[in-house]
């Protein structure tokens, strides 16, 4: 899902439906994946896909390998986006055409990151779409020492929530991704509330893990952000399927249910 600067295993895609082909054409892929750490050039990539497609080999097999490491994403639209484009590729390439073959111009960057709201002004105890999206836009385009700044604030306004997390029986393909979505939400909750946010204890977070209440009804705002993250890491990680995906849904609810309750009403 840190969101939202997440990195994901360079593992198979996969033909979920959550990622549509999309050809921005070769300037774009070239530049998502110059980003996300491949070396490769546009013409090496469809070379590549060439190969592959001659060969009958499914797309799954091929992608993962374009990257040496872990590839590297400044937020999931951007993995979204390069895994669209490089679904395009591999369609247009299937059907006969080449990357620079009637290719559309070379689409804009996407707008900075809108202001984030002054901290602690939400009334209520529940989230909006526009905190929501401010804060995860925020944390996307945050530098390294900004983003760790925040982590370290996090951990010392959380202890026993990151010591729950920690212990918490969570897939391994999806525990990087419960982590994140955690830490966004506290963030997300402390920008909203502010002072007003207490820290979430042990023990209740372990009397709700086995089975919290649903992330739609404790902040319904969150629930679609924290569903499309999960969405991106079904498509690119290996092994996670619907069982795992439960898992990571629980601790989430659970953690989020746990810091909602710490909320303070206004003095």
């Amino acid at each position: 899902m840190s969101r939202r600067g997440r990195r994901r295993p360079a593992s198979s895609p996969g033909d979920a439906g959550a990622v549509a082909p999309v050809y921005e054409g070769p300037e774009a892929l070239e530049a998502l994946l110059a980003r996300a750490g491949t070396p490769l050039a546009i013409g090496e990539v469809a070379d590549r896909f060439a190969r592959a497609v001659a060969a009958g080999e499914p797309r799954a097999a091929v992608i993962p390998a374009l990257f040496a490491e872990e590839p590297r994403f400044a937020s999931p639209d951007e993995a979204r986006r390069l895994y669209a484009n490089l679904f395009g590729l591999w369609a247009r390439i299937a059907a006969g055409l080449g990357p620079h073959d009637d290719a559309p111009e070379l689409v804009p960057e996407p707008p900075p990151a809108p202001p984030l709201p002054e901290r602690g002004l939400s009334p209520g105890r529940e989230l909006t779409v526009e905190v929501v999206d401010a804060v995860w836009r925020n944390l996307a385009a945050a530098s390294p020492r900004e983003a760790q700044r925040a982590r370290d604030r996090y951990a010392g306004a959380q202890p026993d929530l990151a010591a729950w997390l920690d212990a918490v029986p969570l897939p391994e393909a999806g525990a990087l991704a419960a982590a994140d979505l955690v830490f966004e939400a506290w963030a997300m909750l402390d920008q909203a509330f502010g002072e007003r946010l207490g820290a979430a204890p042990w023990r209740l977070l372990r009397a709700l893990e086995a089975e919290p209440p649903p992330l739609e009804t404790t902040q319904p705002a969150l629930a679609p952000y924290a569903a499309e993250q999960l969405d991106v890491v079904g498509d690119e990680t290996a092994g996670f399927g619907p069982a795992e995906r439960a898992q990571v849904e629980r601790a989430v609810a659970a953690a989020v249910a746990a810091l909602t309750a710490s909320l303070r009403e206004p003095s």
